[in-house]
């Protein structure tokens, strides 16, 4: 099983950072990037790896919220029964179905939550 990371590509650095502390801590990790094949069928590679995760970690800025597919990512798996874990990396108003949910808020750099998304989280 691995974690899916769901992000707009303005946040691609983050997202970067993200995927490298959560295979450090020895998680398997689905991106975009790295792992959809040139010729596939994208929309349903996201699917099918959304379906498989046992987390999707959404990261939550306003591009991310403005974005239809970073929605449809996290809704998709909520919707199919995966644990939807929200990190606020900047103050972002959250979809009222994702204001139910605890998130991490890593706003702040210095403050940044690793312990509680690797240990607590996943």
């Amino acid at each position: 099983m691995h974690v899916f990371i769901s992000y707009s590509h303005a946040d691609g650095d983050f997202a970067e950072i993200l995927r490298t502390r959560l295979e450090g801590s020895g998680f398997n990790v689905w991106t975009d990037e790295d792992r959809l094949l040139a010729g596939e069928d994208w929309r349903n590679g996201i699917d099918k790896a959304i379906r498989s995760a046992c987390a999707l970690i959404v990261v939550m800025t306003p591009s991310a919220k403005a974005s239809e597919y970073v929605t449809y990512e996290w809704a998709f798996a909520w919707g199919v029964g995966v644990k939807v874990i929200p990190i606020l990396l900047e103050p972002t108003p959250l979809h009222p179905r994702l204001e139910v949910l605890q998130y991490l808020d890593f706003s702040i750099r210095s403050a940044r939550q690793w312990d509680k998304l690797l240990v607590d989280r996943i």
